[in-house]
C-alpha cells in the first residue's frame, strides 16, 4: 500500500492511501476527493483527471503512453510533471509522492 500527499486546488493537503496496482484516480476517489472530474470515467479519453506528480527522491515514474500524451496535449496547464490520474497505478516505491490536482481547463475535451 502506498501513501501519498494530495494537494487540492485550494491548497488543502490530504493524505491518501491506495492499494498497489490501483490507479491514482481510484485512490483519490476512495479518499472522498471529488475535485478530480474524470469525465470519461477513467478511460484515458479526456484530461479532466490531470494531476502534477512529484515522485519521491530517486524514483522515476513510467513514461506516459501515446494516448495519455494525446490527452495531456489538450491541457493548457501541461508541465513535465503532468500525468492523468487514471493512467498511473500505485506502486510501493511511490510512498511519499506529492500529487497536485492541476488547474481546471474548463472541461472542453
Amino acid at each position: 500500500m502506498a501513501r501519498f500527499t494530495l494537494e487540492t486546488r485550494n491548497g488543502e493537503l490530504v493524505e491518501v492511501a491506495g492499494k498497489d496496482g490501483v490507479t491514482l484516480l481510484k485512490a483519490i476517489r476512495r479518499a472522498g476527493i471529488e475535485e478530480v472530474v474524470a469525465q470519461c470515467g477513467g478511460g484515458c479519453a479526456c484530461a479532466t483527471c490531470h494531476v502534477l506528480v512529484t515522485p519521491p527522491p530517486g524514483v522515476r515514474l513510467p513514461p506516459p503512453g501515446p494516448g495519455e500524451n494525446r490527452m495531456l496535449a489538450t491541457s493548457s496547464h501541461r508541465t513535465l510533471a503532468s500525468r492523468l490520474a487514471c493512467q498511473l497505478k500505485l506502486e510501493p516505491a511511490w510512498e511519499g509522492m506529492h500529487v497536485v490536482i492541476a488547474p481546471d481547463d474548463g472541461g472542453d475535451f
